[in-house]
């Protein structure tokens, strides 16, 4: 799968936020977590980083077949 320039930057941006958030919540360091959170909602990203830290998919990530359910596509 190829991505676009703004697709890749995209991505990163959220898989290097999103891994930040999870550092600092296990050096239990709530408060910068949280001005880290604010200024990722600010960015209108909030969304996509809350979804990479739930389940771990980055946005414009290409599904596998074998997370698929028996009749999807």
């Amino acid at each position: 799968m190829r991505l676009t320039q703004f697709q890749y930057a995209h991505q990163k941006n959220v898989e290097h936020f999103g891994d930040l958030i999870v550092q600092l919540d296990e050096q239990a360091l709530t408060h910068i977590s949280r001005v880290v959170w604010l200024f990722v909602i600010s960015i209108s990203i909030g969304y996509t980083v809350h979804r990479y830290v739930s389940t771990g998919l980055l946005p414009f990530e290409e599904y596998s077949e074998e997370w698929l359910h028996p009749g999807e596509v």
